[in-house]
């Protein structure tokens, strides 16, 4: 599993993970997260496209990066998402919590 991260000219950081969200990836995550939050980042876009598996860890993680994200005074919204992934964070009520869009291009224009 991997991470990449695009930001846009706006300053927007897109952040897409490749394979299994699992929980022997979310330290690697977290450190990314609060690399690009030191260096300014305040707005973040969580593309979950490429995402297989998202446990009830990584859930979570996205809950505590997103009171991160606030209290840096940015905001936080997903894309995107198999329907097994956006199972599990609806089952998690997470999808009550997050602005959710179908693509990572609507998401990026609501945090404009």
């Amino acid at each position: 599993m991997g991470i990449r991260v695009d930001i846009t000219e706006d300053g927007i950081a897109v952040l897409s993970p490749e394979g299994d969200m699992d929980f022997t990836e979310l330290p690697a995550f977290e450190a990314r997260v609060a690399s690009l939050l030191a260096e300014g980042s305040r707005d973040l876009v969580w593309d979950l496209d490429a995402v297989g598996i998202l446990p009830s860890t990584a859930a979570g993680f996205l809950l505590q990066t997103a009171r991160r994200v606030r209290a840096a005074g940015g905001r936080m919204v997903l894309a995107g998402g198999h329907p097994r992934v956006l199972g599990t964070l609806r089952t998690m009520g997470v999808l009550e919590i997050f602005r959710t869009y179908p693509t990572r291009g609507e998401a990026v224009v609501s945090l404009r």
